[in-house]
């Protein structure tokens, strides 16, 4: 990882107390696993606390998010890349279609340095069982579930900024001193908000439609991304034989599209979609196929605080647009691996400030981007006609960094999962 933050004075974390463990992770999500588990097999003892009860490993596919080739290459580094694959199709292309065209098609096996030739549609309950079998079967990690944490007291034998994890478990009350506390605990992070670091968070409670049909054979293994003159639709193979449409479009248009008759609703993603307009005709019957969710952009004012670290959407909460929100989670994970271990070894939090000084801004470019497009679809989307035949598909991301990763962590992203002899 580059050294570009010179201008950060060092910040000494503090040895953890007694038995307490080196690290306390609030949040036993996707991000928080990973990053547990490359602690653990870096050595470190981890305590894992998860507020929800013990999960149920089982069928369903939920969120089914997809997983990018450089996020692909971690997990396969970590031997678990045959266990995700189990039950979905991998997307090998992609493809944008605007005016009747197609604009642009790239496909995973011509990218030079991609890991695998490959996305990976995932469900989240998949990834997070995944993940979990490894962490239990890591010395040294502990997951404990229906665990409360009540506070960040300061700690009294440290300097200011030292913080210790006020918890609550079946076993009573009691403060752990670790020498780092992580906040993988979401978009609404408590731990961000017991810390004092105050965010910005720009809520989309309208506009983002998901339908679900059965997977066709015509389909194939491409993503394709449809601008129309009610927005962008995306259609993609996910888990389970499933094929997934996501609409995203202006607020007011979404509102009255689900609150109006269902032909009207199977209408507008027949055509959007004019590749699978049949198929959707005669797969959707009932509204249950359908799904709205809210998305929020959440801007921290800083990620580090004393030895308080921020992770994943508790750092950056990311609108589903491009698809990047639990790839960018799951890559900070596999950077602030080696970031912490070396803050832990040197007793040295620098390493964690110069990984938000190259990882912030990146993130931050990516979620004005997402601002912007989404405030230039809205626009399309409720203009009038000579205003809406004008889209050209130049909204989405660029395609290489959405599959690779950030430029600058490439190289650090490359070698996260791998153990340490085999690094060059």
């Amino acid at each position: 990882m580059p050294d570009t933050d010179r201008g950060f004075a060092a910040r000494t974390l503090p040895a953890p107390a007694g038995a307490d463990p080196d690290v306390v992770i609030v949040g036993a999500g996707p991000a928080g696993l990973l990053l547990g588990l490359l602690l653990g097999r870096r050595g470190r003892s981890v305590l894992l606390l998860e507020r929800a009860p013990r999960p149920r490993p089982g069928p369903g596919n939920g969120i089914c998010p997809i997983l990018q080739p450089v996020t692909l290459g971690v997990l396969d580094d970590l031997g678990l890349l045959p266990d995700l694959a189990k039950g979905t199709t991998p997307v090998t292309r992609g493809e944008v279609v605007a005016g009747g065209a197609t604009v642009a098609a790239h496909s995973y096996g011509d990218l030079p340095g991609a890991p695998v030739d490959h996305a990976l549609p995932v469900s989240i309950l998949q990834l997070r069982d995944v993940l979990t079998e490894a962490v239990r079967a890591t010395p040294g990690v502990e997951i404990v579930y229906d665990a409360t944490v009540h506070g960040l007291p300061a700690r009294a034998d440290e300097e200011t900024g030292v913080r210790c994890v006020r918890v609550e478990t079946d076993a009573g009350v009691r403060t752990l001193r670790p020498a780092l506390v992580v906040g993988c605990d979401g978009k609404h992070s408590a731990v961000r908000g017991m810390a004092g670091i105050t965010a910005r968070t720009r809520t989309y409670t309208h506009g983002y439609l998901e339908l679900r049909v059965p997977m066709p054979e015509f389909w194939g293994t491409t993503m394709r991304a449809y601008f129309t003159a009610d927005g962008y639709m995306l259609g993609t193979p996910i888990a389970d034989d499933q094929l997934l449409f996501v609409w995203i479009t202006a607020p007011e248009i979404a509102e009255r599209a689900t609150s109006g008759p269902l032909p009207d609703l199977v209408e507008r993603f027949a055509a959007g979609i004019p590749d699978a307009a049949d198929w959707i005709r005669d797969h959707t019957h009932d509204r249950s196929r359908f799904r709205e969710f809210a998305h929020h952009i959440v801007r921290p004012e800083r990620w580090v605080d004393g030895n308080v670290l921020l992770v994943g959407d508790a750092a950056h909460g990311v609108h589903v647009y491009g698809g990047q929100g639990l790839n960018l989670s799951l890559q900070d994970a596999a950077c602030l691996a080696q970031a912490c271990d070396e803050a832990l070894s040197g007793k040295d939090a620098g390493a964690l400030h110069r990984f938000e000084a190259v990882r912030r801004p990146y993130v931050s470019g990516f979620q004005d981007m997402q601002e912007a497009h989404l405030e230039a679809l809205a626009t399309a989307a409720t203009s009038g006609p000579r205003q809406r035949d004008r889209g050209d598909g130049q909204h989405l991301p660029e395609f290489a960094p959405l599959a690779l990763g950030q430029p600058e962590l490439r190289t650090a992203l490359s070698h996260a999962g791998r153990p340490a002899g085999t690094r060059s």
